[in-house]
């Protein structure tokens, strides 16, 4: 496939929240650098688990530069820019490619149910052009499961011809294997075309298919382990080395509580800092109790 636009295990970062609800920018410029120290090759800010569509564009762009200016490399981030209007989706692409950040990963519109492929081509392209910028390198994330929106190979490849080089990847959080593999067709016919998985939990199969590598909300809490496996997904242990990425997913998957609450009190727990486990409306905080059994649940295979 050629040299890939991204490589690596990255971080939808969780967004600290103070109790005013603002974004605590001095715990969240820490964590960054956690991260990046615990492992990550980089981070996405204000992807699904950073609670994005939660906070406004000024917000999101306001944080983006905070995390900079603590002296995070932008080239080791990639932004969120995903608005159900295009001209906030300019905004915050333009905001991510002039802060000179690796690239941005955006969602299609997602009020809208049944939208054509044809409307959903208009909307990237209405964004790309606005920016019209050479340095953008655009990564189109596929949720559908969320956004309500289907990114078709189709779709994709048509993106990728029609802007080669800015359009330059997918995420692909379906969770399905044989939509990723399908994407996986998609970046053989155009290369350098990066294709992530949204789950460390598919990432030995996204590598064997020539993918980049995974953007995974469990990387901000074993961040060390999923890198292990990303820098060994060829040797003989490699599907060994899965298995023991997936325990703190299945184990929060079975508790039944909402995963970002889930993972953000699992941060509090490794920096004893309690505020951690704070979320923005509509989600809702884990209750005492139910902080308790989840942490009970880990605590046997805690990394």
């Amino acid at each position: 496939m050629g040299t890939l636009s991204l490589q690596g295990v990255y971080a939808p970062t969780l967004t600290p929240i103070c109790a005013d609800l603002s974004i605590d920018l001095s715990a969240y410029t820490e964590f960054c650098r956690r991260l990046l120290d615990g492992g990550c090759h980089g981070l996405v800010l204000f992807g699904t688990n950073s609670e994005a569509t939660s906070f406004s564009a000024a917000e999101r762009m306001a944080a983006v530069d905070a995390v900079i200016e603590s002296g995070v490399s932008a080239d080791r981030l990639v932004i969120g820019s995903g608005a159900a209007s295009v001209s906030e989706a300019a905004e915050l692409t333009r905001h991510a490619v002039q802060a000179g950040c690796k690239g941005v990963l955006t969602l299609p519109p997602f009020y809208y149910p049944g939208v054509s492929d044809e409307g959903i081509f208009r909307s990237f392209a209405a964004v790309i052009d606005r920016v019209n910028d050479e340095r953008l390198r655009m990564y189109f994330y596929h949720i559908p499961q969320v956004s309500g929106i289907h990114l078709s190979p189709n779709l994709l490849a048509r993106l990728a011809e029609a802007y080669p080089g800015l359009a330059a990847g997918v995420k692909d959080s379906s969770g399905d294997i044989e939509t990723l593999q399908g994407l996986h067709q998609v970046a053989r016919a155009f290369p350098g075309y990066a294709v992530f998985c949204g789950t460390e939990a598919l990432l030995l199969k996204n590598m064997q298919g020539g993918g980049g590598g995974c953007i995974s909300g469990m990387a901000n809490v074993l961040p060390h382990v999923i890198r292990d496996l990303y820098d060994n997904w060829q040797a003989n242990d490699a599907e060994e080395r899965q298995t023991r990425t997936n325990w703190i997913r299945d184990a929060i998957l079975e508790s039944g509580f909402n995963m970002i609450a889930s993972l953000k009190v699992v941060v509090a727990d490794q920096t004893g800092r309690p505020g951690w486990s704070r979320v923005r409306p509509p989600l809702v905080d884990l209750t005492p109790e139910e902080q308790s059994t989840l942490l009970a649940r880990l605590t046997p295979e805690r990394a």
